[in-house]
């Protein structure tokens, strides 16, 4: 049976690809120009619209109600406690309630200071709320507690990356790239870094990593920024061997994000903040897309 929400989501994107070649500007190899059918106020309408965002899970809501009832109602050690905190942390994360969740990691800390995942969240938390210091202070106890995090060093750098201080960033997220290099998004953010320490080498460099990436959906988003595809181009590959809602959603949110990066590149910043907005309409409050989404309108609100 066809699923009509998603063909009902599908059309809507497809509107929005066929609009998105009016707001293009120039890029580093000439980007799409504006097309000349249509007036700009018709295309700007268009770009208000949204796919069906995420409900809240059900499942997470019960999960977190049962673990409420065992902290208040059972006699448990600490190290059971930190668990169970860590886990509704966790749960009120992906949920997208982030004081609670704050709350729930901080307390964790209590029952267990040594627990590095606790840092990592309370340091991801921090950089979304603009509070670099402690956000490095978190990272940084990561890293002493356990070496080996496997995205201590991707949340570092993007936090470095949103505070200013582009070779630290540039440090930590060629470190993580490093470690995977065929994955598209590590190559990518790498590339956000390099872009404002030298643009020329950054581009090159993009070049080259990408002849390292494997042939999956996400090397279309570096594809954009190597100018080989358009952002209309980009847009309707996100149809492409989708099996269900969630998978379109969830490219739809990096393809949102990152487009709206593009734009702010070529200066377009009403088409970025458009496709940030996007990004958030999701409800994929998990994604580092939808995570610092808020961060990228606010540089476009409060410039400088």
């Amino acid at each position: 049976m066809v699923n009509l929400r998603l063909v009902c989501v599908a059309l809507w994107v497809c509107v929005l690809a066929a609009c998105a070649s009016a707001p293009q500007g120039q890029g580093a190899a000439g980007g799409a120009q504006t097309s000349a059918t249509g007036s700009s106020a018709d295309m700007r309408a268009n770009q208000f619209i949204l796919v069906e965002p995420l409900l809240p899970n059900p499942q997470r809501q019960i999960e977190i109600a049962q673990i409420s009832q065992l902290i208040h109602e059972h006699d448990l050690s600490r190290e059971q406690r930190a668990v169970l905190h860590y886990r509704r942390g966790a749960l009120y994360d992906a949920l997208g309630l982030s004081t609670l969740a704050r709350i729930d990691f901080n307390q964790v800390l209590e029952y267990r200071p040594g627990m590095a995942d606790a840092y990592n969240y309370i340091g991801i938390h921090a950089t979304q709320a603009g509070d670099f210091e402690m956000a490095f202070e978190a990272f940084d106890s990561v890293l002493e507690l356990d070496g080996e995090h496997p995205y201590v060093l991707l949340n570092r750098g993007i936090a470095a990356y949103y505070a200013g201080q582009y070779e630290l960033a540039q440090v930590d997220l060629a470190d993580f790239h490093y470690q995977a290099q065929d994955d598209a998004y590590r190559v990518l953010w790498l590339f956000f870094a390099d872009l404002q320490i030298d643009p020329e080498r950054a581009y090159a460099l993009l070049v080259e990593r990408q002849e390292g990436l494997g042939d999956r959906w996400e090397r279309n988003l570096v594809r954009l920024f190597t100018e080989e595809i358009s952002p209309q181009q980009l847009m309707a590959s996100t149809l492409e061997g989708v099996e269900d809602q969630l998978g379109l959603i969830e490219r739809l949110a990096e393809a949102y994000f990152y487009l709206g990066k593009y734009q702010r590149m070529q200066g377009e910043n009403d088409e970025a903040a458009n496709y940030f907005k996007l990004a958030l309409a999701t409800n994929l409050y998990e994604f580092i897309e939808h995570r610092y989404a808020y961060l990228e309108l606010d540089a476009i609100r409060y410039p400088g």
